[in-house]
């Protein structure tokens, strides 16, 4: 969640978003800073940081399930359903989506991926909240796939979780990464 954008900002609002220990110091904080640089900082340099490195909205689209495949609910730009926000990976110098999706193998068996165009390093992201579901990065399944170039994270089964996507094709669902 970014700081406000107007009126106060305190040091409780900038420890809770960008984290940090006691006694805090504004200099802990200065890389945050939207505007403004050097040694002086002011509280309005702060006006809506955040600490997420990347936020998408997906708009919810199906690929209905076969006998090999399940039905998957998100976007998907490799088989055309869904959408996503601006399509590129602020973290990843603007490579882009392929996938945010939930597959659902069947009801207790699913997966959730993230995947983006290009060989990437497993790393600069620590998070992947997608609906209010959390996933750790170091809980994925990391996969460079040299045929189509793109690398994806996968969480399976008891590590999904729920669908975070829902099943309403239409719906509109916020990603964040951080």
């Amino acid at each position: 969640m970014a700081l406000p954008t107007s009126g106060a900002i305190s040091f409780a609002n900038l420890q809770s978003e960008f984290g940090g220990s006691n006694p805090i110091t504004m200099g802990e904080y200065a890389a945050f800073r939207v505007s403004g640089s050097g040694n002086t900082i002011s509280m309005n340099q702060f006006y809506g940081a955040s600490s997420s490195l990347d936020t998408q909205t997906v708009t919810v689209g199906a690929y209905p399930g076969n006998q090999y495949v399940g039905p998957q609910w998100g976007f998907n730009s490799i088989t055309g359903y869904g959408s996503v926000s601006d399509g590129t990976c602020n973290f990843y110098s603007g490579a882009a989506y392929h996938y945010l999706y939930y597959f659902d193998l069947n009801a207790s068996n699913g997966f959730f991926t993230f995947g983006v165009s290009g060989n990437r390093a497993n790393s600069g992201w620590t998070t992947c909240t997608a609906n209010g579901t959390v996933y750790q990065r170091t809980a994925a399944t990391y996969t460079y796939n040299s045929s189509n170039n793109n690398t994806y994270w996968q969480w399976n089964d008891g590590g999904a979780g729920p669908n975070p996507m829902g099943t309403t094709v239409g719906a509109t669902k916020t990603v964040v990464f951080a």
